[in-house]
């Protein structure tokens, strides 16, 4: 009782939870009210995809917020889990996420683009959920991500338009065809989105359903399965290797108006930080409510 009263009072003090799962002493981090969402339900839709048992394989989770699937990795034997999230408030959650569950993962504070750019690690699974759509240059992403994996990459992201994809891989197109280029809902595109889509500063691009496995197929993998929608999953098929450069200068970007500037780690707007933690409160409070009732 005392380890989850202890639990329950740290779970207060890393404030609000982007990802709301239970832990080994019983606690939730959330009771899963939007913007939040329960992880194990995105897990359920691929994890027959990832083998039961990675004793002695690498694991990198990219944007790994509060550490539930780099946990997930590690519980099925995984030697190694580099966790990379650039928001300081979701590492401080993962970490103690983490140490409930016995598990140990690296934490790196830093944003995705320039840990791809400044890495040459290579990894055997990679985890790469819920972040693309936040992306400045996702496609740079994607082609360093596919040179890092060994085994396989997931990719999850939200999509939209309808779930249409009767494009031929690979086929060319001439002036001729820029209607269909444009309107065709079964052409992979990105929409760009110059303010903010569903009140986030933080979202970039949107892709449709045919954009996610195209992008892949781009950075030479091979898409071996697509559980949901929402989520694919690819193999390594061409390699054409990297180019190292003694010095990468990046430009930092901002949303209009936005205060927050990227790369580089991050912290959650004060103000928004106190809405989300006030909305918190009433799930702790039943917490709270649950540990008095034995």
């Amino acid at each position: 009782m005392r380890s989850s009263r202890n639990s329950l009072k740290r779970l207060k003090e890393l404030g609000w939870w982007y990802q709301h799962f239970t832990l080994p002493c019983g606690l939730r981090t959330g009771d899963g009210q939007e913007p939040a969402y329960d992880p194990e339900l995105r897990w359920n839709l691929f994890k027959e995809l990832i083998p039961a048992d990675l004793t002695g394989k690498t694991v990198l989770d990219l944007g790994g917020c509060s550490g539930y699937f780099s946990i997930q990795m590690k519980l099925r034997g995984a030697a190694r889990c580099v966790l990379v999230e650039p928001y300081r408030e979701f590492l401080e959650q993962a970490r103690f996420a983490a140490s409930e569950f016995g598990v140990e993962i690296e934490f790196v504070a830093e944003d995705a683009h320039t840990f791809c750019l400044t890495r040459e690690e290579h990894y055997d699974y990679i985890l790469f959920l819920g972040l693309l759509y936040h992306l400045r240059h996702p496609l740079l992403v994607i082609d360093r991500l596919a040179e890092m994996t060994r085994e396989r990459l997931v990719v999850a992201s939200a999509i939209i338009g309808p779930e249409k994809d009767d494009s031929e891989p690979g086929r060319d197109f001439s002036r001729a065809d820029d209607e269909t280029l444009l309107s065709d809902p079964a052409h992979p595109r990105l929409a760009f989105i110059e303010n903010r889509y569903y009140g986030d500063p933080t979202n970039w691009w949107l892709p449709n359903y045919a954009a996610l496995p195209a992008m892949l197929r781009a950075a030479g993998m091979r898409v071996v399965a697509r559980p949901h929608a929402h989520i694919v999953v690819a193999e390594p098929e061409i390699r054409l290797g990297t180019v190292v450069y003694e010095k990468l200068v990046f430009s930092r970007y901002a949303k209009p108006g936005d205060a927050a500037v990227f790369p580089g780690p991050q912290r959650v707007d004060a103000g928004l930080w106190t809405e989300l933690c006030l909305r918190n409160e009433a799930h702790i409070q039943r917490e709270e409510e649950r540990l008095e009732q034995g």
